[in-house]
């Protein structure tokens, strides 16, 4: 009710008339609006990533209604105050197993209340925002690539425009034009993240555990405040980010349950759990005889037995359902780590995780510096350079004591791991105290280079041409590395690291108007790791795989996808105006990724009157499921919409 109230009221604001105070501090103020409802539906079956239950064609996937408010006015004589109030209610956004809602407000996101707060003024020859504001490098259609000063939020992918999808953050931003037509912008400004869904900041920091008595999952107990992974159920989670706080996928889930099982190893097998050489998949090819001769009830086979253990529990730890059936196809918890001995899992009794949320300060600032200008033949060209927290964040595990110490992994003889504090072995039969495993959100520094141009030219056969490009080294960037064979053994911090290194990405654009007025552009795109990873590796004594993993889409269901060294994206945008003053637009992007991931958004703009416009889009996603938009098969959506923008004077 309260956030109601403060839709009304922002509603009526915008409809009383703005005033003129010419004695007040800030004069001339202007007040405008928009007022917008945006009703989405799916248009596939079956269930989006993490989603504990599928949908049908036409269930609603978002019902948002809208508000901004722009209010500008003088202060002073050389100064402008500008100001942009946003309310958004989307009612079908509600997760989590306690009901949580991410409906409402929520700040640095697309979601905030207050959005923008800046004046414009100068100095010293110098142009001055300062405040909260959105600062805009680069122009590719479908992505952003200098476009680095502000973070997005992803919560919709990529569709919605990144005037709304960008986050605004406090920053001073000064710009200086030079009597040669040159000019310098300078931007510091606070360091903010980019939003993943199921990477927010709000997931709790508390320690996920399951009941030490019953091996329950307390995550599941409705009177424990413990979410179960974040923003279960929002239609663009990808398989990257569900492979760590996914429900069932999310190793910040498995750990607890896996907790849980090595209890049950050792009230099964006692003592005789430590160091005990025998491996998950030597006890998964056993037949029943054998499992029951080891004195393990149940009376089915090994990989039965693993997947009784496991049936108490609903993450993602076994699917194999016989011996037979083991290993054809990894796509499970214990299936990854069948060469884990069985002494290692004394060290992780009654184990838990934790999510930990760790950025830098506000006063830690990014800066950025852009130098543009525009040569005698008409080429227009722009340098930029920044030293910033790079948008992408980066999660780290780590096995922690109780007091948060950082815990060492020793792998000693037949791949029996070791949880270390100091000299002192960490682990419920052992020392009495069960190890954390800490997934650690944080943003690192990186350094910035780029370039971008654009060129016009006239031609006999296509009339007017724009070619451009935008180019962009990055230094002390981070990518995941998987390691096959730590994860074989259960070294779960070292299956999954997050390395620093370089990249080099650029798009190249041509831009052309056919059929009288419709714009044509085509991009090519290309994403170059230039310290990728691709070797053998080996953890006690196992060998494997060591590669540079695809973020967005590395998960048990695809064997934790390899990135490409040199991942390659070309586009198609087109835009034509219509109707008989040229008053309405329809707009269409297509992008294909490499490996067959496919995205195409069609949308139309209508407009009934200049101050109401109608809406739609087309939103479809095909092609290979270990792509990026490939996975989002089952988020294509249809949506309509309706905004009325006013003005008041």
């Amino acid at each position: 009710m309260f956030k109601k109230s403060i839709l009304a009221a922002t509603i009526a604001m915008m409809t009383m008339p703005a005033f003129s105070d010419e004695d007040g501090f800030i004069r001339n103020v202007e007040m405008s609006g928009v007022l917008k409802n945006e009703t989405a539906v799916f248009t596939q079956d079956g269930p989006t990533i993490g989603a504990k239950a599928p949908h049908d064609s036409y269930d609603v996937m978002k019902f948002e209604n809208s508000a901004r408010l722009f209010i500008n006015g003088d202060i002073g004589e050389e100064s402008a105050l500008h100001a942009e109030l946003r309310l958004a209610v989307d009612s079908s956004q509600v997760s989590g197993e306690t009901g949580e809602s991410y409906e409402f407000h929520e700040s640095y996101s697309q979601r905030d209340y207050f959005r923008e707060l800046y004046v414009d003024t100068e100095a010293a020859g110098w142009a001055l925002r300062l405040g909260k504001q959105q600062v805009v490098w680069g122009t590719a259609d479908g992505m952003k690539l200098l476009d680095i000063i502000n973070p997005t939020d992803y919560a919709e992918m990529a569709q919605n425009v990144m005037d709304e999808s960008r986050i605004p953050v406090w920053m001073i931003n000064a710009e200086r034009y030079f009597d040669n037509g040159g000019n310098v912008q300078v931007v510091i400004s606070q360091p903010r993240e980019n939003i993943f869904p199921g990477l927010d900041r709000n997931i709790s920091t508390a320690i996920r555990a399951n009941d030490p008595a019953t091996g329950q999952d307390l995550t599941n107990n409705t009177t424990d405040p413990i979410q179960r992974g974040h923003q279960q159920g929002n239609p663009f989670i990808l398989l990257g980010v569900d492979s760590i706080t996914g429900q069932e996928n999310g190793f910040l889930n498995i750990v607890p349950d896996l907790g849980s099982i090595s209890a049950g190893f050792f009230n099964v097998f006692g003592a005789g759990l430590i160091n005990n050489p025998m491996t998950v998949g030597f006890f998964a090819g056993a037949d029943a005889a054998t499992v029951a001769g080891m004195g393990v009830p149940g009376g089915g086979d090994g990989a039965q037995t693993l997947g009784g253990f496991a049936s108490s529990y609903d993450t993602n730890l076994s699917n194999a359902t016989n011996r037979l059936d083991w290993g054809v196809v990894d796509d499970s918890a214990f299936e990854y780590m069948d060469q884990a001995a069985f002494g290692t899992f004394a060290s992780f009794v009654n184990a838990s995780s934790q999510y930990v949320y760790d950025m830098p300060e506000d006063y830690d600032a990014n800066i950025a510096v852009r130098y543009k200008d525009t040569l005698d033949n008409g080429l227009n060209y722009s340098l930029n350079y920044s030293y910033n927290y790079d948008k992408n964040p980066v999660v780290n595990m780590s096995w922690r004591g109780t007091a948060g110490q950082l815990l060492t992994t020793q792998v000693g003889a037949n791949n029996v791991i070791s949880l270390m504090d100091g000299a002192t072995q960490y682990g419920l039969p052992f020392n009495g105290i069960a190890p954390i495993l800490r997934f650690e959100q944080t943003v690192e520094r990186a350094h910035n280079v780029g370039a971008a141009f654009d060129y016009g030219l006239d031609t006999e056969a296509l009339g007017a041409i724009v070619l451009r490009g935008e180019f962009l080294y990055q230094r002390d960037v981070y990518s995941p590395v998987i390691d096959r064979a730590a994860l074989s053994i259960g070294d779960l911090p070292g299956a999954l690291q997050m390395l620093e290194g370089d990249r080099f990405r650029y798009v190249l654009g041509v831009d052309v108007t056919a059929m009288t007025n419709m714009m044509v552009s085509f991009q090519f795109i290309q994403d170059m790791n230039l310290d990728y990873i691709d070797e053998t590796s080996t953890a006690g004594t196992v060998t494997g795989s060591r590669y540079t993993a695809d973020f967005a889409t590395m998960h048990m269901s695809n064997g934790f996808n390899k990135a490409e060294e040199n991942k390659e994206f070309y586009s198609l945008f087109l835009s034509k105006p219509f109707g008989a003053e040229q008053q309405h637009r329809w707009n269409n992007i297509f992008i294909y990724e490499e490996n067959g991931g496919n995205w195409n958004r069609f949308d139309v703009e209508y407009s009934f009157s200049d101050q109401l416009i109608g809406m739609f889009e087309y939103n479809a996603y095909w092609g290979d499921d270990a792509t990026q938009f490939g996975q989002l098969e089952n988020s294509s959506n249809l949506q309509l919409g309706l905004k009325y923008i006013f003005e008041s004077y």
